[in-house]
C-alpha cells in the first residue's frame, strides 16, 4: 500500500508540476511530441490495445490535448513495449497484446519528470522506436494512405473487365490506380500532415490533411476505354497484391481495389509489428511467410534462396511456429496422418478399393503389411479401417523426393511434392498443414552441401531407398504471418488474410 501511495503521489507531482518549477512543457519539444504522436498512431492503427488507442486519441485531440495526456501516452507506450519484449514468437505473430496491463511504476515517473526538467523528452521517445527496417519510409506510406482516407472511397466492383472493354467504371479504376501508385499520376500530390506535420484526431473522426495539386495533365481521349496503359497499371496492382498477373479485373482484383486506405494502413501496421520476431536473429535462418506462400533462406543476413510454397488450407492451417531443420529425408515414405486417412482416403476406398495399389500405399497393423483381401473384407463388412497407411517412395509419393524434418509437436514439416502444377496458382492454401516447397531440391543441396556432393545426392535419390541425412548445422525456421510489408520501391505489398488473423479491426478515429 505504501508503494502504491508513492506512485500516486509522484503521478500527482508530474501532472500538476509541483515537483519542479523548471519543468518544461511538451510544447517546448515539438519534434519529440510529433514523434510521440506518430508512434502512438502506429500502435492505434495496429489495434494492439484499446487503452493505448484511447490515450493516443486524448493526446492528439484538440479538446483533450495536454502535457498530462502526452505523459500518459508515453508511459503507456513504454509499458506496451516492455510487455512486447516478454512475448513469445508465436504470441507476437498472433498479436496477443490486448491483455497487457500497461502499468508503470515509480522509476518510470521519475525518469519522465527528470526528462521534463532537462528538456530531454526526445531521449525517451527515441527509445520507443521499434526496429523496423525503414521506419521513416513506413511513416511516409502511412501518411499517404491516411491522406487518401479523407476522400470517399467508392465501391468499384462490377462485372469482369478485360483490355478493350469500354464502361464508365474504367475511368474510376484508372484514378484509383494512380492514387495507389500503380500507374503514372496525372496529378502529383504532396501530402503533408497538419498540426506540426502530425495527423490530428478530432470529434469528426477525420484527418486534417494538406493536399497540393502540382500538375494536371489532360485525360486520355477515351477515359472509359480499358487501354494498354491501364492494363499495365492493373498488372502492377495485381503483382503487388499476389494476384494472377493477367490484366483481367475479376472479383479478386476488384476486392483489393475496394479495400479502403484506412484498412490498408491498419493491415500494413499489424504486419510490420509481426516482423519484430525477436531481439536477435541467427546468422542463417529460413522464413516461411504463410499468407505470401513464399519461403526465403538467409545466410549471413543475405537472401540466398527463395521459393514458392503451398501452405495449409483454412480448416487445416499451417501453424505459427519456430523450429529447426535437423535432417533431410531422401525418398521419404509418407505415413498418412489419421485425420487425412479418415477424412480423405477411407471414403474413397468404399468406391474404389484399387486406389490403395495405384497410389503405392501399404496397409499396416502391428504385425506388418495387411493383405488386400483381409482389409477389404473388414471394411466392406462394417468393421471399419483400423489400420495405418504408408505410401512407398516413388513418383506418386505425396512428399516427393525430399522431406525436411522439424522437431515439433504438430507433426509439421516441409517437403517436396509431385503436384508441381499447383505452384502456378495465385492462392495456394491447399495442404493439410505441412509446407510443400517448389524449390525442394535446391534447398536440400544447400542444407547438405558440406557433406554430400550434388552427384552423390542424385545417386541416392535415384535409388528410391529412404535415407535420413543429418544437417551439419540445424537451420532455424520461422513460420510467420505477414500479409503486408513494404517493397523495395517503397510501396506496400499485401496478401489475403487467409486465416482471418486481422478480420475485425477497430477504427482508431472513432471513440469507444
Amino acid at each position: 500500500m505504501k508503494g502504491y501511495r508513492a506512485v500516486i503521489g509522484l503521478w500527482l507531482l508530474l501532472c500538476f508540476g509541483v515537483g519542479s518549477a523548471s519543468a518544461s512543457s511538451w510544447q517546448d519539444e515539438p519534434e519529440a511530441r510529433l514523434q510521440l504522436h506518430q508512434q502512438g498512431l502506429e500502435l492505434a492503427l495496429a489495434d494492439v490495445h484499446p487503452k493505448l488507442t484511447l490515450w493516443w486519441q486524448q493526446a492528439v485531440s484538440a479538446d483533450s490535448a495536454s502535457d498530462e495526456a502526452d505523459d500518459r501516452l508515453l508511459l503507456g507506450m513504454q509499458a506496451f513495449w516492455r510487455y512486447w519484449a516478454g512475448l513469445s514468437f508465436v504470441d507476437r505473430q498472433h498479436l496477443r497484446t490486448a491483455g497487457a496491463s500497461l502499468s508503470f511504476g515509480e522509476q518510470d515517473l521519475l525518469e519522465l519528470q527528470l526528462a521534463a526538467e532537462q528538456r530531454q523528452r526526445h531521449v525517451l521517445v527515441r527509445a520507443l522506436a521499434p526496429g523496423y527496417p525503414d521506419h521513416q519510409q513506413l511513416q511516409q506510406q502511412l501518411a499517404r494512405l491516411l491522406a487518401l482516407n479523407v476522400e470517399p472511397w467508392a465501391v468499384l466492383r462490377t462485372a469482369t473487365l478485360r483490355p478493350g472493354d469500354r464502361t464508365a467504371v474504367v475511368s474510376h479504376i484508372r484514378d484509383r490506380l494512380r492514387l495507389l501508385g500503380d500507374m503514372p499520376a496525372e496529378i502529383e500530390a504532396s501530402f503533408s500532415v497538419a498540426s506540426e506535420g502530425a495527423v490530428v484526431f478530432d470529434d469528426s473522426a477525420s484527418y486534417e490533411v494538406s493536399q497540393t495539386a502540382i500538375l494536371d495533365v489532360s485525360p486520355s481521349h477515351d477515359p472509359d476505354l480499358y487501354d494498354a496503359t491501364l492494363e499495365q497499371g492493373v498488372r502492377n496492382f495485381q503483382q503487388r497484391h499476389g494476384l494472377q498477373v493477367d490484366g483481367v479485373i475479376g472479383p479478386q482484383t476488384f476486392g483489393w481495389l475496394d479495400v479502403t486506405p484506412l484498412r490498408r494502413a491498419q493491415l500494413l501496421m499489424r504486419s510490420m509489428l509481426r516482423t519484430l520476431i525477436g531481439d536477435n536473429l541467427p546468422s542463417s535462418y529460413m522464413l516461411v511467410n504463410i499468407p505470401e506462400y513464399r519461403l526465403r533462406l538467409y545466410q549471413q543476413q543475405a537472401m540466398v534462396l527463395e521459393s514458392d510454397v503451398i501452405v495449409g488450407r483454412n480448416k487445416r492451417k499451417t501453424p505459427i511456429m519456430s523450429s529447426k531443420i535437423t535432417h533431410v529425408v531422401l525418398n521419404p515414405p509418407w505415413n498418412v496422418p489419421r485425420s487425412i486417412m479418415e477424412k480423405d482416403i477411407v471414403p474413397k476406398l468404399y468406391r474404389d478399393p484399387g486406389y490403395i495399389d495405384r497410389q503405392g500405399f501399404e496397409v499396416l497393423d502391428g504385425a506388418g503389411v495387411v493383405p488386400a483381401a483381409e482389409w477389404q473384407e473388414r471394411l466392406f463388412n462394417g468393421g471399419g479401417f483400423p489400420y495405418r497407411l504408408r505410401q512407398k517412395p516413388g513418383a506418386l509419393n505425396a512428399l516427393g523426393a525430399y522431406k525436411f524434418h522439424l522437431p515439433n509437436n504438430d507433426a509439421i514439416y516441409l517437403h517436396d511434392t509431385p503436384s508441381r502444377g499447383l505452384f502456378a496458382r495465385d492462392s495456394r492454401a491447399l495442404s493439410s498443414g505441412c509446407v510443400r516447397v517448389e524449390g525442394a531440391e535446391q534447398l536440400a543441396h544447400w542444407l547438405l552441401n558440406e557433406q554430400w556432393s550434388p552427384k552423390r545426392l542424385a545417386e541416392l535419390k535415384a535409388s528410391r531407398v529412404t535415407r535420413w541425412l543429418r544437417v551439419a548445422q540445424p537451420l532455424p525456421v520461422f513460420m510467420v504471418y505477414w500479409p503486408g510489408w513494404l517493397g523495395s520501391d517503397g510501396l506496400p505489398r499485401f496478401r489475403s488474410d487467409i486465416y482471418d488473423f486481422d478480420r475485425t479491426l477497430h477504427n482508431p478515429f472513432t471513440a469507444g
